[in-house]
């Protein structure tokens, strides 16, 4: 009769247990769940920003967007040329092999 009073002690503190983790666990899955669906609702958003300003390209545009894309060039142009040149030893080593 001992065995099963522990045994059932333990089942019950196992099921709240269990509980009490969900109930800390469950905001955090919420917030991810959020956060995921909130990403996907910005990059429409930019999307359909960047379409409606092409469609209607001032000269103020222009500048604004060349500026943009200048600095990104300049910031990423290093990391292309070094993948470029990572590739081409790649493949110069695939064809020895």
């Amino acid at each position: 009769m001992n065995f099963y009073k522990k045994a059932i002690v333990i089942f019950l503190l196992v099921i709240f247990s269990f509980g009490i983790i969900v109930k800390l666990i469950e905001p955090v899955i919420e917030k991810q769940l959020s956060n995921i669906f909130a990403d996907k609702k910005v990059s429409k958003k930019l999307a359909k920003e960047l379409i409606e300003s092409t469609e209607d390209f001032t000269p103020e545009k222009r500048e604004f967007y060349k500026d943009i894309i200048k600095k990104l060039y300049i910031k990423w142009i290093p990391l292309f040329k070094e993948a470029k040149s990572e590739a081409e030893k790649e493949i110069i080593s695939n064809k020895n092999n």
